[in-house]
């Protein structure tokens, strides 16, 4: 989907996981690092970098809370009449 654009292999596993359009936990993601003995927060860096590169396209990761837990979300946004 977003070709040679520079994502690193995890961020790619996260876009992997997430590109379902689903909700995810903070752990699923932190699954993701190749340290499982790094923090939870580690994964904000990754997160991050990973906006940076699909906001251009049209795309972003929110943030949500379900079930009383943090879940991020990929979603596809809409297109603003300015944009032309």
């Amino acid at each position: 989907m977003y070709g040679d654009t520079g994502f690193t292999k995890v961020q790619q596993e996260m876009l992997d996981i997430l590109d379902d359009g689903l909700p995810h936990t903070r752990l699923e993601l932190h699954a993701c690092l190749p340290d499982p003995e790094s923090a939870l927060s580690s994964i904000q860096r990754h997160i991050a970098v990973i906006r940076k590169l699909i906001r251009p396209v049209g795309h972003d990761l929110i943030c949500e809370l379900v079930h009383r837990r943090i879940c991020y979300r990929h979603v596809r946004l809409l297109r603003s009449p300015n944009d032309d």
